[in-house]
């Protein structure tokens, strides 16, 4: 029964003498410049590799313009979001995409059924079930947040119905950004 781990331990340290062995008879063959590339190749592969998946399509469905006292709490918000997590998320993406208030349908001043038709991001809005329609579209305002500078990178803010799950990134206009909520979580 215990037989198992003396045998996987034989074979574990065959292979990895062979591989041992194999790695230093090829970079033997090889000139110091080639020895210098394999060896960088190698360790640029090896290397942090991120397996995050960034979402390309654009969540916003138009820009807004929040009141400044939206922005001064948001960007309080993000900031703390920040201290907290820098660590945990890396420097990139750069920013961080901030949902600064709610928004209501006469807010948005013109054609917002083109706009919720021709986006990629409103399914939860044109998915709910026949008999359980709604008229009301959940508006989110979502302003970027710079984390190099520690302020939003403009007093434009987007709309967005659908967003993606806290911590994902996605794409908001012209940014790539880290959607962090309200950033009152964690």
């Amino acid at each position: 029964m215990g037989a198992w781990l003396p045998n996987f331990l034989r074979v574990f340290v065959a292979v990895g003498v062979s591989f041992y062995v194999g790695a230093k008879r090829l970079l033997s063959m090889l000139t110091h410049g080639w020895r210098f590339l394999l060896i960088a190749f190698f360790a640029i592969g090896i290397s942090g590799r991120s397996n995050e998946v960034i979402d390309y399509r654009d969540f916003a469905i138009d820009t807004y313009y929040p009141k400044p006292n939206e922005i001064r709490l948001a960007e309080e918000r993000a900031r703390k979001f920040w201290a907290k997590n820098a660590g945990r998320y890396g420097s990139n993406p750069v920013y961080l995409a901030v949902e600064t208030s709610k928004l209501f349908e006469s807010e948005i001043v013109q054609d917002l059924w083109p706009k919720l038709i021709n986006s990629k991001t409103t399914t939860t809005f044109f998915a709910g079930s026949p008999g359980n329609r709604h008229n009301e579209v959940d508006l989110k305002g979502i302003m970027i947040f710079d984390t190099r500078t520690g302020h939003f990178a403009g007093d434009r803010g987007f709309i967005s119905v659908d967003t993606p799950q806290r911590g994902g990134v996605a794409r908001f206009g012209n940014y790539i950004a880290r959607f962090i909520g309200t950033g009152r979580w964690r």
